[in-house]
């Protein structure tokens, strides 16, 4: 990739930055809707409470995939778990911490990251434009655990070896390659293999479940939360 010289940059920097700031005027305004009570009381954390539901009810001896997703074909509704089981290390913990360190814990390592990548202001369009995008602001008021899965990334852009835990997202598994050079991120993968072979029981009734969801998407049902993870990947590639 060819670099831009430091002097056009200079030059550049006053409209990179006016376009990230009238991006980020946009989202402001757009967000702000996300702050109606009527909105957060339907909506505020309704993801977060799926999966820790879920994970309550496994604890508890119940099942993990609701008994629909195992018997035949269903439609992807809000409401299923499609995740594998090895995602219960995610979920479990917060059968018993307080909900709001499931937003707190993956936002701060992603803007930890960033402030330590400090991409340059070509990137920072690209940013805000992926923070403008409308299903950003949804999975983050609903709790979806795609944020984690940007914490991941966002760590991977560093050290590596995080980007395996996007995994734990199987439909963004693309995304898990990065730092995949590495020796340390293939220590990650089998240190993530062998946790998986914890719930080794639960993994024939994931695979029925994913073959019976029917998605107008199909696979690429995750398609709209890969902007979310674009965020980190622009900081590196622009990193100084």
């Amino acid at each position: 990739m060819t670099e831009i010289p430091p002097r056009i940059q200079v030059m550049l920097r006053p409209i990179f930055a006016g376009v990230a700031l009238v991006i980020l005027g946009l989202t402001i305004v757009q967000w702000s809707a996300y702050t109606d009570p009527a909105i957060v009381e339907r909506y505020g954390g309704v993801d977060f409470a799926l999966y820790r539901d879920a994970a309550a009810r496994w604890l508890g001896g119940g099942p993990f995939y609701e008994p629909y997703q195992l018997a035949g074909p269903y439609e992807v509704r809000a409401g299923d778990v499609l995740y594998p089981p090895v995602a219960l290390l995610l979920f479990v913990p917060f059968v018993v911490l307080p909900a709001v360190l499931w937003w707190v814990i993956p936002l701060s390592l992603t803007g930890w990251s960033m402030w330590r990548l400090r991409p340059s202001p070509v990137a920072w369009p690209v940013i805000a434009l992926c923070l403008w995008y409308p299903n950003t602001g949804v999975k983050l008021l609903t709790g979806n655990p795609v944020i984690w899965s940007v914490a991941a990334l966002a760590l991977g852009t560093i050290y590596a070896w995080p980007a395996v835990f996007v995994l734990l997202k199987p439909s963004l598994a693309p995304l898990a390659l990065f730092g995949s050079r590495t020796r340390s991120w293939w220590l990650a993968l089998g240190g993530f293999a062998t946790a998986s072979l914890l719930f080794l029981p639960m993994w024939p009734d994931y695979i029925r479940v994913v073959l019976n969801a029917q998605h107008p998407s199909g696979p690429l049902y995750s398609a709209g939360e890969v902007p979310m993870l674009l965020i980190p990947l622009a900081a590196w590639v622009a990193r100084r």
